[in-house]
């Protein structure tokens, strides 16, 4: 019974403290003006009645949505403020909470005490533009309210000249297609009345569309640079693309090469034969090829090419005839695959060969021939 007793006054203890801290919302008016220049123009004013010891009031603003089509889109806004009902300034903090923006009123002598907060900020991407219409499409009150609001009011004014306006109103939890709410066209301007209370995470949300050609539509490069804002990271595979084209450029391109200049004579102190043999280690027939012309060039050998008729003329054959000529008093002695390949091609003293008569014999030579150029290399 002691035990019994000690909760029971636990309880009732908790039950009074927990009474003395409430708020409730008594009254949101809305103010919404629309310039011809596409921005929205907010100032909510907001009358709360808290009871019991506070500091402030949240006002949770829905800031991101999903289009259609999977993708994010942000509302920007800008030049946030807020003052009492008398005029004086109050400070705003502001953080983000999944997808909204939320904005801590401070609101001096909110102790058991009625007090009204104005609201005001603007929204510079808040209106969406179809082919045949533009339109409003606005959360009026938000739906994160933890408590009840008792009155709902909003007048939206679009400009003068605007033509053709039409408009709905939706309550209700986020979702809810009720229409509870009066709506009144007057000109170009629409009022939202809400008869009854709304309830916990309810709010009020207005259409408003007229016809084309008043409000200024946003250009394709600030339709491109909202949607990489709202979906940044779509925009990453570019980033790196770039980043690493730059760095390419920079660091990992080939150097500029300057023209090679073209030379008609091998590099002094080698034949043909041994310059070929440089470029890919081996000495392959056109190194041997190039010997017996360099031969002929530098007074070893001459060349002669024959014309030969055959089949009583009516077909004729090219023939090359190598003639063996006796050394210049002043040219340079021979290397040794050079001197191999003249022995090749005149064996047993023959001053004339043709080439038809070395294709079964000279490629004998060639092991010795390629050996020598190799050690000279070496």
């Amino acid at each position: 019974m002691r035990r019994l007793a000690l909760v029971l006054a636990l309880v009732l203890l908790a039950a009074p403290a927990t009474a003395q801290r409430s708020l409730a919302i008594k009254q949101f008016d809305a103010r919404i003006s629309v310039n011809p220049e596409g921005v929205v123009d907010v100032t909510e004013q907001i009358t709360v009645a808290f009871s019991g010891q506070w500091n402030g009031v949240y006002r949770t603003v829905p800031v991101e949505y999903r289009t259609p089509q999977g993708f994010s889109w942000t509302l920007r806004l800008e030049d946030i403020s807020a003052t009492d009902g008398e005029g004086t300034p109050l400070k705003v903090e502001r953080s983000r909470e999944r997808h909204y923006l939320k904005l801590k009123l401070w609101v001096p002598g909110a102790n058991n005490a009625t007090k009204t907060v104005v609201l005001h900020y603007r929204a510079t991407n808040g209106l969406r533009f179809f082919e045949d219409h533009d339109e409003l499409y606005w959360n009026i009150t938000g739906d994160e309210w933890d408590v009840p609001i008792e009155a709902v009011t909003a007048r939206i004014d679009l400009p003068s000249s605007v033509t053709g306006v039409r408009a709905i109103a939706f309550d209700g939890a986020y979702g809810s297609t009720s229409q509870n709410a009066a709506v009144a066209i007057d000109g170009a301007s629409v009022s939202v009345t809400m008869a009854e209370p709304l309830g916990f995470h309810e709010g009020v949300t207005a259409v408003v569309g007229w016809n084309k050609g008043v409000i200024a539509e946003p250009t394709g490069v600030d339709n491109a640079m909202g949607f990489f804002a709202s979906n940044w990271p779509l925009g990453l595979p570019v980033l790196v693309f770039l980043g690493m084209y730059t760095l390419w450029r920079r660091v990992g391109r080939d150097p500029e090469e300057r023209p090679v200049g073209v030379r008609y004579e091998p590099p002094k102190g080698l034949t043909p034969a041994e310059a070929g043999t440089m470029i890919d280690e081996s000495v392959d027939m056109r190194d041997i090829t190039a010997t017996i012309v360099d031969l002929a060039v530098n007074g070893h050998l001459k060349i002669e090419e024959k014309e030969e008729k055959r089949l009583f003329g009516l077909f004729t054959h090219q023939e090359y005839v190598f003639h063996r000529l006796d050394p210049k008093p002043d040219g340079r002695a021979l290397e040794r695959h050079e001197q191999y390949v003249l022995e090749g091609m005149f064996e047993h003293g023959a001053r004339t060969v043709e080439l038809s008569d070395l294709e079964d014999e000279f490629y004998t030579h060639l092991p010795r021939i390629k050996n020598a150029a190799f050690d000279r290399l070496v």
